[in-house]
C-alpha cells in the first residue's frame, strides 16, 4: 500500500494457488510463482477500479 499498490484479498479458494506458490519459493528460491500469483490479484484489482472510474 505504501507504494501505491491496491489492497488485495486473498480469498479462501485462492490458498491453495498461495500456499504452492510460497512452497516453489521455500524449496527452489524461485519467487515468480508468487510474483504471478500477486500479479493477478493486483491486476483483477485495478480492473475493478478502472469499471467504477469508467462509469
Amino acid at each position: 500500500m505504501k507504494a501505491g499498490y491496491p489492497l488485495i484479498v486473498i480469498r479462501f479458494t485462492g490458498r491453495i494457488a498461495y500456499y504452492n506458490a510460497f512452497d516453489e519459493y521455500h524449496v527452489k528460491h524461485d519467487l515468480s510463482a508468487v510474483e504471478s500469483l500477486l500479479a493477478g490479484y493486483v491486476s483483477a484489482k485495478l480492473d475493478i477500479f478502472l469499471t467504477i472510474l469508467k462509469d
